[in-house]
């Protein structure tokens, strides 16, 4: 195992950042079950237990952004751990607007296209909350970058499969307008996608510093 180290004080810092990680995992299982709900009963839970988890990582967030500012000593450099909070905040913030844009555009259920997008989504913030765990406790650089590595995979295997939902969207046919709001979804989908790669690499640079 190879080590790093962060300096010990401040834990605080740690705990922000790994509640966040766990708000992004608890968010991206709501959102599918959102979009795998049996009913509209079933999704109404699931967005509204979204719009409560979103909430919570709005004010950890706040939180650590005034301590952040009030601290003259933090575990990493401070545009690091403000960079790191604020791609995992990235992830609920944009889920939650996944949701009310299928509301809006009446897209409730429609699991057969975006459900791809939303496993990748579901199996990267397993893969996160892991990593922070291991940056923050077990601060071992290997299992770190493998964590890096396999989130890097998964992003790309987003890109592929946005590539073959555009090209399926184009090539069914559909309505103008139906084309237009999925490729809405798709988008917003993929901006949930990279927001994880956007986390890795900030972790990657932490641990290149105190290697």
């Amino acid at each position: 195992m190879k080590s790093f180290s962060l300096l010990p004080r401040q834990e605080k810092f740690y705990t922000y950042l790994t509640d966040l990680s766990a708000k992004a995992n608890v968010c991206a299982r709501h959102l599918k079950a959102y979009v795998e709900a049996p009913d509209a009963a079933a999704r109404q839970k699931a967005g509204q237990e979204l719009g409560r988890c979103r909430a919570q990582s709005k004010t950890i967030m706040g939180d650590m952004t005034g301590d952040l500012c009030r601290s003259f000593i933090t575990p990493f450099d401070r545009e690091d751990i403000q960079n790191f909070a604020q791609c995992l905040y990235r992830i609920p913030k944009t889920i939650e607007k996944v949701v009310q844009r299928m509301e809006l555009h009446g897209l409730k259920g429609s699991k057969t296209d975006f459900i791809r997008q939303i496993d990748l989504i579901a199996g990267e913030a397993e893969v996160m909350e892991e990593m922070v765990n291991d940056l923050i406790t077990k601060r071992d650089s290997r299992l770190v970058m493998q964590k890096v590595a396999l989130l890097h995979e998964l992003e790309q295997k987003g890109d592929d499969v946005l590539q073959e939902l555009l090209v399926s969207l184009f090539a069914d046919g559909r309505d103008v307008k139906d084309l237009i709001l999925r490729k809405d979804i798709y988008a917003l989908l993929e901006k949930v996608i990279d927001c994880y790669r956007d986390a890795a690499a900030v972790t990657l640079q932490i641990v290149l510093k105190y290697s």
